[in-house]
């Protein structure tokens, strides 16, 4: 059980839920974070499937805006009040995240079976901070999310100064993400940035490879990028193998740090 469910009011924060899907999808992986809007499929159920992925879910984030409170709140079947309150009596850990300025809701202000939500630590998303609170938000999810990779936190983007074999020296960018287990994302390879293939984590060891174009005279060589990566004391210390086809090219020795 691993699903995040975020839990929002579509006239109210929508915007602000979609934005922190992307950030929360890039941190565990898609198949780890339901919101309706991607999660339902054309043809389904809506109810049934909101019902039953929340009983998979061990987080719910509710994202409260300055529109929250309004009478359909008092409604037995709004959505918004169902999710919160089945969260609230489950074993679902309840993460209130206030977005446009807002304030948590007292107690005074809610039905009965939301009162309880009004007691939690809530978290405020501001506009003008809104990745460094979103980080935030994640370190306390990462207490109760496992990742669906064992292994590792390679996620985000690393940076390095790498020197080549031919006495060029390029700042190189790797992006990594998960995506239901999948390692996902782009590094690039003489200042360009390349998706990288096969991707890997295991322990603390990642490995990937990426591709490019090589023209020498009338000739175009595919070079095959190999990376093989260890994270210690908070650097991926980096072995990069090219087979070009036309030469034999020494193993790049380089460090990333994560930015």
């Amino acid at each position: 059980m691993s699903k995040i469910f975020i839990n929002y009011r579509r006239d109210d924060s929508a915007a602000y839920a979609g934005r922190l899907y992307d950030s929360l999808c890039a941190r565990f992986g898609t198949a780890q974070v339901f919101m309706d809007v991607d999660g339902i499929k054309l043809g389904d159920d809506f109810v049934k499937v909101l019902d039953d992925t929340e009983k998979i879910s061990s987080a719910l984030v509710v994202v409260i805006g300055p529109n929250w409170v309004t009478k359909r709140l008092f409604e037995p079947q709004d959505f918004v009040r169902r999710e919160i309150a089945a969260g609230l009596t489950a074993s679902v850990r309840v993460f209130p995240v206030l977005v446009g300025g807002t304030h948590m809701p007292q107690s005074g202000d809610l039905p009965d079976d939301l009162v309880p939500l009004a007691r939690l630590q809530a978290l405020a998303i501001r506009d003008e901070a809104f990745h460094r609170d979103a980080d935030e938000l994640i370190a306390a999810l990462n207490q109760v999310i496992a990742l669906p990779v064992a292994g590792a936190d390679f996620t985000g983007e690393w940076h390095a100064t790498v020197k080549y074999s031919w006495g060029d020296t390029y700042q190189e960018v790797f992006t990594f993400e998960l995506d239901d287990g999948e390692l996902l994302g782009a590094a690039s390879y003489v200042g360009t940035p390349r998706a990288i293939q096969d991707g890997k984590i295991s322990g603390n060891k990642i490995t990937f490879q990426t591709k490019s174009l090589t023209m020498l005279g009338d000739k175009t060589y595919e070079e095959k990028h190999q990376y093989s990566g260890k994270l210690v004391d908070g650097q991926i210390k980096f072995r990069l193998q090219t087979e070009t086809g036309y030469d034999t090219r020494l193993p790049e020795i380089f460090s990333a740090a994560r930015r």
